[in-house]
């Protein structure tokens, strides 16, 4: 591969250095206390589960959004402002978060007062926060961290974003119906428009922008809204065209009937 090849990815990186390595704001909850067994943080998230009032999913995405934006929402203006046609933006910021960021469970790099967590969750700014450019550390995270850093970057560009709960998964929907690489292209029942939601799964360093992975095609998840949009949606899978059984035996019938002329032409030549 040529160094002209490499250009582009390198003038990315630069920019983003900026952004990545500025001072961390007080927006990083840092203040953990244990009640009742679990640990909550200064906004009195519970950080080892994601259910209930007080639960992660989807709470922890509004630590860094609106007027609590900071690091990762500034990461997605730098995309905004640098490219200019949304596919083309949706992809670079999937694959940037995957270049940064490292799976990894909870209980073999979350810590507290020397006990491994089993569950727990990071908000997009800790997340944001943990990776370097510079030294090329990668933020390590499951796929609620993820989802939380992909969600409040995308919202910084531009696009309308909704937490996907899934049974044992965590991931993040985008609007974005022009996309034209999806495997499906998710209606969700209580927003206004059709189907033209598309997965984010930033779980994998190879899932590309749009895939749906198998385990959630069939629905039975939930979808939050975070951002500027307010809904709550549980979607079916979107439906493959079907083709009548009648008119498929009509259609099998007049192929072989054209096949059986076919043979009786030749036959008599």
């Amino acid at each position: 591969m040529t160094s002209k090849r490499y250009l582009p990815l390198l003038l990315l990186l630069c920019s983003l250095f900026v952004i990545v390595n500025k001072p961390a704001s007080a927006l990083r909850s840092s203040d953990f206390y244990l009640q009742d067994g679990d640990w909550y943080d200064d906004w009195g998230i519970n950080r080892n589960n994601f259910e209930g009032p007080n639960g992660y999913l989807p709470n922890l995405a509004f630590e860094t959004l609106g007027e609590n934006r900071d690091l990762a929402y500034d990461i997605g203006v730098w995309f905004q402002n640098n490219y200019q046609i949304e596919t083309d933006r949706a992809e670079a910021i999937l694959k940037y978060v995957q270049t940064w960021t490292e799976y990894g469970y909870d209980s073999d790099n979350v810590i507290m007062e020397d006990v491994p967590q089993e569950e727990w969750a990071w908000n997009a700014d800790e997340m944001a926060n943990a990776f370097n450019e510079t030294t090329g550390a990668r933020a390590i995270g499951d796929c609620e961290d993820l989802a939380f850093l992909c969600g409040t970057i995308y919202i910084g560009a531009g696009f309308d974003a909704a937490i996907v709960d899934a049974t044992d998964h965590a991931a993040l929907l985008i609007w974005l119906p022009e996309f034209s690489n999806a495997n499906h292209y998710w209606d969700l029942p209580n927003d206004d428009r059709d189907a033209g939601w598309i997965w984010v799964e930033a779980t994998g360093n190879s899932n590309p922008l749009g895939w749906t992975p198998p385990d959630f095609e069939d629905g039975g998840w939930t979808a939050y809204s975070i951002g500027s949009l307010e809904f709550v949606a549980e979607p079916e899978p979107s439906q493959s065209p079907s083709i009548d059984l009648e008119v498929l035996i009509t259609i099998v019938a007049i192929a072989l009937s054209v096949i059986g002329a076919l043979l009786k032409l030749k036959r008599a030549r």
